[in-house]
């Protein structure tokens, strides 16, 4: 099969959008089929795969570190219809997606839409506003392209559930990004890596929507409670220089490692490192830095949120609780106070990740684009 992949992003902006083109760009090609991703140039930035497709893009000065594409691009105009695509897989409902919908009706080929995000959460970042009128705008947009889509991804059951409120009515299969296994090799630790130093670490955005301020204060409870424990924030964002002042604030901030970006290994090597995963978001989609962290054989605390709840099995790998403070600080200080019981759920932890493996998502990826095919022509 060719596919063709259209995003707003890509290398070298590393998110979740990106990181599941990556995987499943990944998996397609380990299955012997063609790829090729359309994004938007990245000023000095040289691709080192091939088919990578890029429209001239101007860099953006926000906080999302991406580049604004020209969609009229004469080469990529050209390009398309002499790659004989069998698909096409749109990541975003604007932009360049407006790009991947104009090829599907002009070469009468089907679209695939995955909805990646909730975009009436997230207007203030892209539209540097946060109000219901925006918000409404942004849901009418997303309806009418995913609308025109023949067959829609949501990444969980929760993204599931809130379609209809968006008013999409195309059919929709559920599949979250892969994990690869092969990055995460869970060390034989024994319950504790070091019992006089416990290492708390998430994982993610630094931002407002991640609830960070939450895990903060949760984090100075157990502190409190317990002088073994440490927190490792990995990942950068808008919100990092406040939550930095916070951590001083709460007088916690010589426990806890803030690290910015960091090159995916790095992140990988820091959930080796790691004795327990915390997680306070509840705006997610999925949440695969969850998923990444039980592949590294973590345990997990985690704020109750539907889109988890689909990946996760409560009290066999996890500990999930409601966004309470002292709930949360509690969990923590049970579990580390039974490393058996952390060993036991680090390796249900893994076994659960098992599930998400590049090649199982990606057969049952080729598997939509086969549905979706035979539905575009079908109607036509």
């Amino acid at each position: 099969m060719r596919i063709g992949m259209f995003s707003n992003a890509y290398l070298p902006v590393i998110n979740g959008v990106v990181r599941s083109i990556m995987l499943y760009r990944q998996g397609l090609l380990d299955a012997c089929h063609f790829v090729g991703v359309f994004a938007p140039d990245s000023r000095n930035y040289e691709d080192e795969q091939p088919f990578i497709f890029r429209y001239p893009a101007i860099p953006l000065p926000t906080q999302l570190n991406y580049s604004f594409p020209v969609v009229t691009a004469p080469h990529i105009t050209w390009m398309a219809p002499r790659l004989k695509l069998d698909i096409i897989h749109a990541h975003h409902p604007i932009i360049v997606g407006v790009e991947a919908r104009r090829f599907s009706e002009e070469l009468d080929i089907p679209l695939v839409f995955t909805f990646h995000t909730m975009y009436h959460e997230y207007t203030h970042y892209f539209l540097g506003m946060d109000n219901e009128i925006v918000k409404q705008i942004v849901r009418r947009v997303v309806r009418d392209y995913a609308n025109r889509a023949d067959y829609i991804i949501a990444p969980s059951p929760a993204v599931v559930d809130m379609l209809p409120s968006y008013g999409i009515h195309k059919p929709v299969e559920i599949l979250p990004t892969p994990v690869d296994l092969d990055q995460f090799k869970p060390r034989a630790r024994p319950p504790l890596s070091d019992p006089d130093r416990i290492r708390l670490i998430y994982v993610g955005r630094v931002a407002k929507e991640k609830n960070l301020d939450f895990l903060l204060r949760v984090f100075k409870r157990a502190a409190q409670q317990d002088d073994r424990i440490e927190l490792i924030v990995v990942g950068g964002g808008p919100s990092l220089g406040e939550l930095k002042k916070l951590a001083a604030a709460l007088g916690v901030d010589h426990r806890i490692e803030f690290t910015d970006m960091v090159p995916f290994e790095q992140v990988v090597e820091e959930l080796n490192q790691a004795d327990l995963f915390v997680f306070a978001s509840t705006t997610e989609t999925q949440g695969l830095v969850v998923l990444e962290a039980m592949a590294a054989g973590l345990p997990l605390v985690l704020v109750e949120s539907k889109a988890l709840l689909h990946f996760i099995n409560p009290d066999k790998n996890c500990v999930v609780v409601q966004e309470d403070e002292e709930a949360m600080a509690a969990a923590i200080l049970s579990l580390i106070r039974d490393p058996n019981r952390l060993r036991a759920m680090g390796r249900a932890a893994r076994q659960n990740a098992e599930r998400y493996s590049i090649p199982t998502l990606t057969s049952k990826l080729v598997d939509v684009y086969h549905r979706a095919i035979d539905m575009h022509f079908s109607a036509t």
